[in-house]
């Protein structure tokens, strides 16, 4: 529900702002509003659910989410929306951030990979089904039963909580929650998560920007400060000594802003240069997702019997071929040219990212599950923030000067694109490395 509702929101902001009376840059904040509650959240709540458990965060988070989703819902105008977009957010931070918390703590070391496979299915379906679901929902019912939806999921969801999870006794009951600490975590990850959503949305200038980044670095600067201290910590800063989980952490926030190139330029490519209408890219765009979905279970059997770290490395090559092919695509490229290299990537993504949660998760003490959990999904934001500012922002200034020099449209184009490509073929091969040298995962061999 977190990730089909990122994603099915999108194909209703043209509906939305008709019919709220509203502008393209105030009802982009319906997407941006969820996100930064998402984004700003997940760390403190991963640690929070250390102590407070499962079933707390679990029942809450679908709570929160269903108040959100029947405000948005019954939203009379467009801040309401945003509002209301908040409250969701917040809901969905409580659910997003111990999910491969849950899955280690439930399963085997031997069937870890398994278990955590069945939550990027769940990811990847959700991608898949945004998109189309959201389109015949709005031509059904209108954009409001996209919000009206989650009502019954939830209901769902808070009925299994209470079945299933009730008697999953908490981590670390007796924790305490530095809230100074947390606070400056969440504050500086929101300033810093609006410096680059608004810069690169043309919002904020650079001198705002860059005084946002300052705000993060400073409230950074008091948390790692309170995290010294044993009685004021939050986290600890022992995950951030642990190499497999730094290397393996880094990998995976290279691979995702790798990822992000290519679901925000491939679009435009497609439509562009290829001609082909919005209806046929939204079936390209579902390559990736489709084979992720089909390879998962793959990946993660392969995680359980092999060193995760061996698999991971493995499907961050794969990625690395997929993008060589990709960024060789012109206005000549046909249509099997296309498609083998977005499979390429799918099936390297898939192969990547089951090994890798694995393989961190296994990584760190069953006290610091519910942070580990929480750090996974904020890099995965993170990675997905900074790759679209990158992608969006090269293509744009390359392009620009070449039509500057007197290049006709396409050509601009594609040599725009292959600039981009061709640094994130090095930001691939830097997660390659980062995959291949985070060594053994002492724990788990421990």
């Amino acid at each position: 529900m977190g990730t089909l509702d990122a994603s099915i929101i999108n194909v209703s902001l043209p509906t939305i702002s008709r019919d709220l009376g509203t502008t393209i840059d105030l009802v982009g904040w319906v997407v941006l509003s969820y996100s930064i509650a998402v984004f700003s959240l997940l760390m403190p709540l991963g640690a929070v659910s250390e102590k407070k458990g499962f079933y707390f965060m679990y029942k809450y988070g679908y709570i929160i989410f269903l108040a959100g989703s029947l405000l948005c819902g019954l939203s009379l105008n467009i801040y309401m929306l945003i509002i209301s977009r908040v409250i969701q957010g917040v809901g969905a931070s409580l659910l997003i951030a111990v999910g491969p918390a849950l899955v280690t703590r439930s399963f085997p070391a031997s069937e870890r990979g398994r278990g955590l496979s069945v939550i990027s299915m769940v990811v990847y379906a959700g991608l898949m089904l945004g998109p189309p679901l959201g389109g015949f929902i709005i031509a059904m019912g209108g954009w409001r039963w996209i919000f009206f939806v989650n009502v019954p999921v939830s209901l769902l969801g808070i009925y299994f909580t209470i079945r299933y999870i009730r008697d999953l006794p908490p981590v670390d009951p007796h924790k305490k929650i530095s809230y100074p600490s947390a606070f400056n975590l969440s504050v500086g990850l929101l300033a810093m998560l609006l410096a680059l959503l608004l810069f690169s949305n043309g919002i904020l200038n650079f001198n705002a920007a860059a005084g946002l980044l300052l705000l993060s670095f400073i409230m950074f600067g008091f948390f790692f400060y309170f995290e010294t201290n044993p009685k004021t910590k939050l986290i600890g800063t022992e995950m951030f000594k642990n190499r497999f989980f730094v290397f393996a952490g880094g990998a995976m926030l290279l691979i995702f802003i790798a990822l992000i190139a290519v679901t925000i330029l491939i679009p435009f490519y497609l439509e562009q240069i290829k001609l082909y209408k919005p209806e046929q890219v939204g079936l390209f765009l579902m390559i990736i997702p489709v084979i992720g979905f089909v390879l998962a279970p793959l990946a993660g059997y392969l995680s359980d019997k092999f060193r995760p770290n061996i698999i991971a490395t493995l499907g961050a090559a794969i990625m690395l071929v997929g993008y060589i092919y990709i960024r060789q695509l012109n206005e000549a490229t046909t249509l099997s040219g296309i498609v083998l290299p977005l499979a390429i990537i799918g099936a390297g993504m898939a192969i990547f990212s089951t090994p890798n949660t694995s393989g961190i998760m296994g990584s760190v003490t069953k006290y610091q599950l519910g942070s580990a959990s929480g750090m996974l999904a904020t890099l995965r934001t993170l990675g997905i923030t900074l790759g679209a500012g990158f992608a969006v922002g090269i293509f744009t200034y390359n392009k620009n000067l070449s039509l500057q020099k007197g290049l006709a449209e396409t050509e601009a184009f594609i040599g725009a694109y292959n600039s981009v490509y061709n640094i994130t073929i090095f930001i691939l091969l830097a997660a390659v490395i980062f995959s291949l040298v985070r060594g053994r995962n002492v724990n788990q061999s421990g």
